[in-house]
């Protein structure tokens, strides 16, 4: 943690370095406006300024300091608008943008992370960036092509949220616009896969042509094979781990992840449901302890309807519709597959032994650890996974994008790392997957604040910064995903002569993973009250899950009801 907090301060004091006029007098001519054809015009009062605030490691603030240099130097000129830059670490950026936002002091554009973009916006910090004049027609012209579809909607849709009720719907406001997408993958030693034997290979489902089966991990005549385009398995994911850490001497824990609520969403689920009562008012469900099982309509089975909702092959049948699934529709057209609560119990049994009893499955059974193949809370103390990537403690662990560039300028040598989807459910006798792939993907915001007299100067920077010039800039540096679907998909962000050698997963990843239900709320008071529970108690062998939902289950809940004011009846309760 002590590197970390070093490496932001560093990164503050470069970005000072970098950019002279950083704490130059933050005052300057007046905001210009927009003609009907969507242009800038400045205002008549000399150089408008703009305060921008950001933190990040060294590489990112490096990027982003040129891409304000670049911004003054072109579209800057050209509108006298100045850009001044201002690095804040990143311990420390929440409370201090907090505070500049409700006080007098508050940047013109500002990062949001989306877990504070509804309270902020709840607190009227932010401008509401999809406003419409008398026309019809965007305050702020040229938003329409970032809602066209070629920006990924996983991160256009986690900054929207309804004040009113507290939602986030696909026609709520719009508070930022992302400056990056960040899906979470498989992070793997490519030396510890060879010591093992293990042959990789890197063959699409579509290009497999009945050569291989279509799993992650799998023997076949005597080899034994890792697909790097292919997801495992939970089964197949735990027993790659125990071979890592029992075969290779210096491997410890063969896999870590901290992010338990993909294991929900593999099954179509979210610890956090939204749902509408009988008399159509809507509320949050804690749904992490249900214990009724998920369904999936058959590869090969006609279009299902439910509810007058119709399911396609592939697809899960929803949190609200599943419990109306007839009988006959169960066993005809669908496949069976794990409850939210046996999901979590498999995250859970992750860090314990295979004596510790981690819960109840919905069948009844006991559901033991896994045998230690990760490290838990206790265990990772203030170390940070990727060191221990790097000092090959790990052998496998989940994280995002942000890591390729420490990787690439870290000890590992060219070629012994590379990135795998996250795993999925399907059963292990059965080359059919029987789930969806799921994740968790990141995201960043840009937004304005609601106090900036500079409004239309600051969106024509976080434009630049969130259309193509910005995000090359930052696709080149290596240590994110582009927001633009296009460019995602090009050498700018493939970089195929560089490490991941398969970057093409991040891409396939950003098109499927989500932020999940529970990111829209605004505030994380819900988790709160259980998370160290889980973290320090269940995850170390000393406490069971159904300890947790017995403890936790009905005051989360009541939290929950609170976000829209919703006070349950006799029959609407769940």
């Amino acid at each position: 943690m002590l590197k970390k907090v070093l490496t932001v301060l560093l990164a503050a004091l470069m970005a000072v370095a970098c950019v002279p006029a950083l704490f130059a007098c933050e005052g300057g001519g007046s905001d210009g406006s927009y003609d009907e054809d969507g242009n800038y015009k400045p205002g008549d009062d000399g150089v408008v300024t703009v305060t921008f605030w950001g933190y990040g490691d060294n590489a990112e603030t490096e990027v982003f300091g040129s891409i304000v240099e670049d911004f003054n130097d072109t579209v800057g000129a050209e509108n006298n608008i100045k850009v001044n830059y201002r690095v804040i670490p990143s311990t420390s950026y929440s409370s201090t943008a907090s505070t500049a936002l409700g006080g007098s002091s508050a940047p013109d554009v500002l990062y949001v992370e989306d877990k504070y973009a509804k309270s902020w916006a709840d607190a009227q910090y932010l401008e509401q960036l999809d406003k419409k004049d008398e026309d019809g027609n965007y305050v702020y012209p040229g938003l329409e092509d970032f809602l066209d579809g070629s920006v990924w909607e996983s991160g256009i849709s986690r900054y929207r949220y309804d004040v009113e009720s507290a939602t986030s719907t696909d026609t709520s406001a719009l508070w930022a616009l992302p400056k990056d997408i960040g899906p979470t993958v498989i992070y793997y030693n490519v030396d510890y896969f060879e010591q093992l034997g293990i042959e990789i290979i890197s063959i699409p489902a579509d290009e497999l042509n009945g050569q291989y089966p279509e799993k992650g991990y799998f023997e076949q005549n005597g080899t034994w094979y890792f697909n790097n385009r292919i997801p495992m398995n939970w089964e197949q994911t735990v027993e790659l781990a125990q071979r890592l850490q029992t075969e290779v001497e210096t491997c410890d824990y063969g896999f870590f992840t901290e992010w338990w609520f993909f294991y929900g969403w593999s099954v179509g689920g979210d610890c956090v449901e939204y749902v509408v009562d009988e008399n159509g008012n809507g509320y949050y469900e804690f749904t992490l302890d249900d214990d009724t099982y998920n369904y999936i309509v058959k590869n090969d089975s006609d279009p299902i309807t439910v509810n007058g909702n119709t399911y396609e092959a592939g697809e899960i049948i929803s949190y609200t519709d599943k419990d109306d699934l007839t009988e006959s529709q169960k066993t005809n057209n669908c496949n069976e597959l794990p409850s939210m609560k046996d999901a979590f119990l498999e995250f859970c049994s992750l860090t314990t032994d295979t004596t510790t009893e981690v819960g109840t499955k919905t069948d009844g059974s006991t559901k033991y650890g896994a045998g230690k193949v990760s490290m838990g809370a206790n265990s990772l103390g203030s170390q940070d996974a990727e060191d221990l990537f790097v000092s090959g403690e790990i052998g496998m662990f989940v994280d995002g994008r942000w890591e390729v560039t420490f990787l690439r300028s870290s000890s590992m040598k060219t070629g012994s790392w590379d990135v795998a989807p996250l795993p999925m459910y399907y059963e292990e006798d059965d080359t059919s997957v029987h789930g969806v792939q799921a994740g968790h993907s990141g995201s960043v915001g840009l937004a304005i604040s609601a106090n900036s007299d500079k409004k239309n100067a600051a969106w024509l920077f976080l434009r630049y910064v969130a259309g193509v010039e910005g995000q090359t800039a930052q696709s080149e540096a290596g240590f994110c995903i582009p927001n633009q679907i296009e460019l995602a998909n090009s050498d700018v962000f493939l970089q195929e002569d560089q490490d991941p050698k398969n970057s093409i997963i991040f891409v396939e990843a950003a098109s499927y993973e989500t932020p999940g239900d529970w990111w829209y709320l605004k505030d994380s008071l819900w988790i709160d009250e259980w998370a160290n529970y889980l973290n320090y108690t269940v995850r170390e062998g000393n406490g069971t899950v159904d300890e947790l939902f017995e403890m936790y289950g009905d005051s989360t809940q009541e939290k929950l009801y609170a976000y829209t004011n919703y006070t349950p009846s006799a029959n609407s309760i769940s």
